[in-house]
């Protein structure tokens, strides 16, 4: 939609919408996670126990393809604000970078076995295997995670205003703690004048 003022267009943003069998998916809606806190918990260390019981058993395939869904309740956990998250972060970064980790250990596997006797042509310098892993689950996943960083930063993880409601209720819990008699202060150790420090 746009708008003439004083001859300068002015542009009203509508939000990202996707049309899925006729039902509207808005991208830019949140999920309460509030109440899936600790079975988010309990599914990462089911998760890890799954990961180090079939590694015990030799099926390390199998265990990293599970790995990759380890990062995802902390992922949840700790993008959230306020126990929210919004979708949008569950579709990028979260989805691309799954897709990369389960692309890096599927090529890596495939690779793996017909080449193992490194008849392969080198990539980057790499048997295929490597390159999968290298390319994908390093360098594709860190890029993903750190643009993520810097696209969504001041919008999901700390926006305007956050940091300055997070002093105040720390401020606020501290007061509660010094009027029960919970918080001693304690004295800033001072530098004696004799001791030089550099």
């Amino acid at each position: 939609m746009c708008t003439r003022t004083n001859d300068a267009a002015v542009v009203h943003r509508q939000p990202v919408e996707l049309r899925v069998g006729g039902a509207q998916l808005m991208l830019d809606r949140t999920i309460d996670i509030s109440d899936k806190t600790t079975p988010l918990m309990v599914a990462s260390g089911i998760l890890w126990l799954a990961v180090l019981i079939l590694g015990l058993a030799g099926y390390w395939f199998a265990g990293l393809i599970v790995s990759v869904f380890l990062f995802h309740p902390w992922f949840i956990i700790g993008a959230s604000s306020r126990q929210k998250i919004p979708v949008k972060l569950l579709v990028y970064p979260l989805g691309i970078w799954t897709v990369l980790q389960l692309a890096a250990f599927g090529l890596a596997e495939y690779f793996s076995g017909p080449y193992a006797e490194g008849s392969a042509g080198l990539i980057t310098g790499m048997h295929p295997s490597f390159a999968a892993v290298y390319w994908l689950y390093w360098i594709g996943g860190f890029m993903t995670v750190a643009l993520t960083f810097g696209l969504y930063y001041r919008r999901y993880y700390l926006p305007e205003g956050r940091w300055d409601e997070f002093l105040e209720e720390v401020e606020e819990a501290k007061a509660a703690q010094e009027s029960e008699g919970m918080v001693e202060d304690t004295p800033t150790p001072e530098t004696p004048d004799s001791e030089v420090t550099s």
